[in-house]
């Protein structure tokens, strides 16, 4: 089997598991190499297939890594605007400003609110706001 059809059939069998992951990752390196497989085809010797392939793929990968990272929106698919005002149920205390507390059928971290007083004896408190995966109570 000549060079260029194992490239090309490298190629399409990465668009094929590209179908499965849709992160655009696997494009790119198929992309580098059918383009590996073109300049196969063209008679360039295996090194220079080579050289094609890992340059065109390293480029094409970084080149989606970046645009994912400038585009990126790490709270647009977030929406805590359902959590916020919604009860939760103070299980213990760690410490005057900090507990654990019972929302949604688990028990999450959660922190007073800056203006907030701590009252121990107090079991139902509001969430005022979240910051990562801990509960901001008032």
């Amino acid at each position: 089997m000549e060079a260029y059809w194992i490239w090309w059939l490298a190629a399409v069998a990465l668009v094929i598991a590209e179908m499965s992951s849709g992160t655009f990752y696997l494009i790119a390196v198929a992309f580098g190499l059918a383009v590996a497989g073109f300049v196969a085809y063209m008679g360039v010797a295996w090194s220079g297939q080579a050289i094609v392939a890992a340059v065109l793929c390293s480029a094409s990968v970084a080149g989606i890594y970046r645009w994912n990272k400038q585009h990126a929106r790490p709270h647009e698919n977030v929406n805590f605007a359902n959590d916020i005002g919604q009860t939760v149920r103070a299980v213990n205390w760690s410490d005057e400003r900090h507990a654990r507390v019972s929302y949604r059928g688990a028990e999450w971290d959660a922190e007073l609110a800056g203006e907030a007083v701590a009252d121990a004896a107090r079991q139902t408190w509001r969430i005022k706001e979240i910051s990562g995966s801990r509960l901001i109570i008032e």
